[in-house]
This record gives structure tokens, sequence and C-alpha cells, in this order.
């Protein structure tokens, strides 16, 4: 299992204050000599590390999010806080439509140093990942597809 994920962060204080404070995750551990901090929303869930780098983090080219699942009931009333808090929206909430499935709602934010963080309403996200007993075909077929569209096209 995925135990935790680790951040690098350029001013620790202000990211905890971000991640616990706005976010309302738990602070499990703090070391201000090694500038790290471990946080999560339960204590049997995967957990955030945030990493202190004393300089401006650099994304380059990297990409990517840290998505949680809340109830959707929750996520209006985060995307008002982040409106008060003056804080960064990438994408205000919004209903995604799964044609044939769940409409999953999400809003996305930034944290001060640019990491992007995805609310989705944990309902639609549960109806989404169930296990598809087709799946398996559904790859393969696919995977026959590339394969054939490789040797012609090579």
């Amino acid at each position: 299992p995925v135990l935790k994920v680790t951040l690098a962060v350029s001013d620790l204080q202000k990211s905890l204050n971000y991640w616990s404070d706005l976010l309302g995750m738990n602070i499990y551990e703090q070391d201000e000599e090694k500038q790290r901090a471990l946080l999560g929303y339960d204590e049997n869930q995967c957990k955030l590390e945030l990493q202190g780098i004393k300089d401006s983090v650099d994304h380059a080219a990297a990409f990517g999010r840290i998505a949680f699942s809340c109830p959707k009931k929750e996520l209006p009333d985060l995307e008002d806080l982040m409106k008060r808090e003056n804080q960064k929206i990438l994408t205000p909430l919004v209903s995604l439509d799964t044609p044939g499935k769940a409409t999953v709602q999400v809003v996305i934010l930034a944290d001060p140093d640019g990491h992007e963080i995805c609310f989705v309403g944990d309902e639609a996200f549960r109806e989404l990942s169930k296990m598809d007993p087709e799946g398996n075909k559904l790859l393969d077929d696919v995977s026959l597809i590339f394969i054939f569209f490789y040797i012609r096209t090579a």
C-alpha cells in the first residue's frame, strides 16, 4: 500500500497553515529541525509529508495532482472557504459527466507552492471506481488495436 506522498514546500509553516488550518488535515508529526511534517485525514489512511526545501519549488515540466474524495455536500463549502481566504482555485466546482455512469463533482485547488489538489465527490467517485467485469477484455482490445496501429504505421 501507499503509506505517504511527499511534497517539497518552500515554507513549511505556510504550507502547514494551508493543509492543516484550511484543508483540515491533522498533523501527526512535525520536526522543525528537519523541516518536515506528516499530515493526514485519518490515522489509517495514506499520509501527506511536507518537506521544507528553503527555496522556491520549481515544477519545471512536471505535472500531476493529489486527489481526495469527500462527501459531495462539502465541496461548495470548501470552494467558498478558498474564495474567502483568497486562495488559488484552478477549477471552480464543476460536474463532470461520464456517459452511462455517475456524474462526478470536483474542485481543483493549488497550495502555496502550486501543488494541485483535486477534491472529488466521494459518492460518484465510489460509483466510478467499481470494478468493471469487462475491464480486462476492454484493456486487451485496446492493446490489440494499439499493436495493430503501430505495425501498420511502422
